[in-house]
């Protein structure tokens, strides 16, 4: 698996995400700005995911960290709860989003630390 973080590593986010399908109906848009590090940005739309480079243009939810903490999420030696509660992980847009998505951004969650 690719180091955390870097191009490779988003690239096999997408690649693990192609091909994805998700039931119709459900739309979501979530961004991550790494301060000193990558932005990406993954697209819930038509039953399909995409993972891609970039901000995304109108994100439901977006989430800005710095790469310590986003690398300590990633081994999970850090619960993205706790970041939050603490301050080092700051979401913009409507978190009740990502409460009503619970279940998809799970198995989605599964699939890309999978792939």
């Amino acid at each position: 698996m690719a180091e955390p973080l870097t191009h490779e590593w988003i690239e096999a986010l997408a690649e693990a995400a192609h091909g994805c399908f998700v039931a119709e109906g459900i739309n979501l848009m979530l961004e991550y700005q790494v301060a000193d590090g990558p932005t990406w940005h993954l697209a819930v739309a038509d039953g399909t995911v995409q993972v891609q480079f970039g901000p995304a243009e109108t994100p439901d939810v977006s989430f800005h960290t710095q790469r310590a903490t986003a690398l300590a999420m990633a081994d999970g030696s850090l619960d993205p709860l706790k970041a939050v509660i603490d301050g080092d992980l700051i979401l913009r847009g409507d978190p009740r989003t990502l409460v009503t998505a619970k279940n998809l951004l799970e198995d989605l969650g599964n699939l890309l630390a999978s792939g």
